[in-house]
Formats: C-alpha cells, sequence, structure tokens
C-alpha cells in the first residue's frame, strides 16, 4: 500500500481485535522501524518464536479502534517506527521478513 490512508481507512483494513507483542505489558515490540500487528495472539506468538528474539514476549489484544488513534501513532513515529507490519510472516528460506505494509507519514 503506498498512499496514505486517513485514521478511519486504516482502522477499516485491520482487524476488529489487533495483537502485538511485548516483554513488559505495555509497550510494543518492534525492530525499528518496523512495528508489527496481527489478526490474532496466537499468529504473534508464532511470529515471535520464529524471530527468535532473546526476549520473552507475549501477545497483547485490544480494540483496533483504541490502537490507532492519534497518541499512540505519534508515540510510534517518535520512536522511529515508521512502518507496520500487518500479519507478518518469515520466508523460510531467507529469514526476511514479509507481508502488508502500511507505511506512517509523518506529521507536518
Amino acid at each position: 500500500m503506498s498512499e496514505d490512508v486517513t485514521m478511519a481507512q486504516l482502522v477499516e483494513l485491520l482487524p476488529p481485535r489487533i495483537w502485538y507483542l511485548t516483554s513488559n505489558g505495555s509497550d510494543m515490540w518492534c525492530r525499528r522501524p518496523y512495528g508489527f500487528l496481527f489478526s490474532t495472539g496466537q499468529a504473534a506468538e508464532t511470529f515471535a518464536k520464529a524471530m527468535g528474539t532473546d526476549e520473552a514476549l507475549f501477545a497483547i489484544g485490544m480494540d483496533a479502534g483504541a490502537l490507532m488513534n492519534d497518541d499512540i501513532l505519534s508515540g510510534l513515529r517518535n520512536t522511529a517506527v515508521t512502518r507496520l507490519f500487518i500479519d507478518p510472516a518469515i520466508d523460510p528460506a531467507n529469514g526476511d521478513v514479509h507481508g502488508k505494509i502500511l507505511r506512517l507519514s509523518p506529521l507536518t
């Protein structure tokens, strides 16, 4: 997806409940500039295991509309997260992460 989307369009692209990985129960785990969102908690935790991170990550689910608000998106931008993978997968041949990516445009 290359064009910018509105907040309403973004929420429409996501499942009603969205999951993310965390190590502390609140902050989203990411690999800057990428953040990762999932349709299910199981998909999130499977992805975490496949990534092979040393952190003890677990999935937290919440209403997609609550997650995708201006404060959260500003926080992501302020921590240098500029792209969000939706239901990413890992290529077993080369370890690359692939999938739908939503780009967070800078605020002007």
